[in-house]
């Protein structure tokens, strides 16, 4: 297959050594074509979550792997020395790196088991490399069968004990710590995807909710957005001010510094939380939850005595795998399917230059043909007319030799291909 990745997740390196390799869209689209160019490979995807980090690369314009190491290419484009991280990551080549992809994408690699949102990530991933004209035939197929498989185990597949998204494990912890949620004051610092989830989450519970608002990169307006209903919006410059009554304060933002620091917010939970009567009896505690790689949120406010705070790896999952073991095994038996597929795929890609000297023969003895057989038209053709009959020709016979993977027995397909070679260049079919 000749294509390799490597990956840095939740299952080896804690959040700090996750976050040195951490990649917001920009950074993502900036360090692919970095590394298309310098190192000279054919395909470039960079999937970039919270809980992980993933380069994959294929073959080298000259149709070798290159002897850089994709771990290597990662620290070069961090400017992270080499010899820091190594053991925290897994390089995988060819099956053993698809069988690893496809996995991923059903959510069996995740913190929380079977979540939902990495297919969108890995759709995301896919797209920004097309973007970037990084994404060769190769990735392509592999992301495009894994995306189909992860789509299929979704819909087939019902892991009914999983939380399927961190949103809903960080409910699910507030609702263990404080039972009801209805009228708690609520702050959510982000308002993209994993913000708006959360929030309507919230407000589905009866919280009382305020989320901030994006301001354009450029100018002073606020970005529009999709306001989740019954959800009060505040401009995110205003956070710190917002903080003051919250019980519970959620960040889920691109940001690459803290939304929330030690020295700004500390005044802020000086005091115990005080329940709807203004007493100090009950839960006294500050609830915040850091969604973000690298983190929104201030470690050390964690460390205030009102305070407790979750990160990212403080979403857990542990027993769901087990739990849902039949589940996983009809999972399993779909991935094979595609791992056939792909691997059928890929061998047939080892015949395409025959395919190709093939299509190109009988292209040349179409043209031929029309030529010689019809003078009267010859000085009426075109060189643009004659590359259009070409490229029709063309189409049509791939379309033929190509069909033959679907229809062929595989151990055919060498002495097939082999036997219409020999027939498209026998050179009395162009007389």
């Amino acid at each position: 297959m000749r294509i390799r990745m490597v990956g840095i997740d939740h299952s080896k390196a804690s959040l700090e050594y996750r976050e040195a390799f951490s990649f917001t869209k920009a950074g993502i689209k900036e360090a692919i074509n970095e590394i298309k160019q310098r190192f000279h490979v054919k395909g470039c995807i960079l999937l970039s979550t919270c809980n992980r980090t993933e380069l994959w690369i294929s073959q080298c314009n000259n149709g070798e792997l290159n002897m850089v190491s994709p771990y290597d290419m990662l620290c070069q484009i961090k400017q992270i020395d080499t010899s820091l991280y190594k053991e925290y990551f897994v390089e995988r080549d060819d099956k053993q790196a698809v069988d690893h992809l496809l996995q991923v994408v059903c959510g069996f690699d995740s913190k929380i088991f079977g979540e939902d949102q990495i297919i969108s990530q890995v759709r995301e991933a896919l797209q920004m490399s097309r973007e970037c004209g990084c994404a060769d035939v190769i990735l392509e197929k592999v992301f495009q069968t894994a995306l189909s498989a992860g789509k299929k185990v979704k819909t087939e597949v019902r892991m009914t004990k999983v939380n399927r998204s961190t949103a809903s494990d960080t409910i699910n912890k507030l609702k263990s710590a404080l039972g009801d949620l209805k009228g708690v004051s609520c702050l959510v610092i982000g308002n993209g995807q994993m913000g708006k989830l959360v929030v309507n989450m919230l407000v589905s519970c009866g919280a009382s909710v305020s989320m901030t608002l994006r301001r354009k990169l450029h100018g002073r307006d606020e970005q529009e957005s999709i306001v989740p209903d019954k959800c009060r919006m505040v401009p995110y410059d205003d956070r710190i001010l917002q903080i003051k009554g919250k019980k519970v304060i959620i960040s889920a933002t691109l940001s690459p510094h803290f939304t929330l620091r030690l020295e700004d917010v500390k005044d802020y939970f000086k005091e115990p939380y005080p329940n709807l009567s203004g007493d100090w009896a009950g839960d006294q505690k500050y609830y915040l939850f850091d969604l973000a790689v690298p983190r929104d949120i201030d470690p050390e406010i964690g460390k205030l005595p009102y305070v407790e705070l979750f990160d990212i790896d403080s979403m857990n999952n542990e027993e769901a795998q087990e739990e849902n073991a039949e589940q996983v095994r009809l999972a399993m038996s779909i991935l094979e399917e595609y791992q056939r597929e792909l691997e059928k795929w890929f061998e047939f890609r080892h015949h395409v230059p025959k395919i190709q000297e093939i299509v190109e023969l009988v292209s040349e003895d179409a043209v031929q043909r029309l030529v010689s057989k019809t003078p009267e038209f010859q000085h009426r053709i075109s060189g643009n007319s004659v590359g259009a009959v070409e490229d029709a020709v063309k189409k049509a016979a791939s379309k033929l030799i190509y069909g033959l993977r679907e229809q062929l027995p595989q151990e055919l397909w060498s002495q097939c291909l082999e036997a219409l070679h020999k027939s498209a260049d026998r050179e009395t079919l162009k007389h």
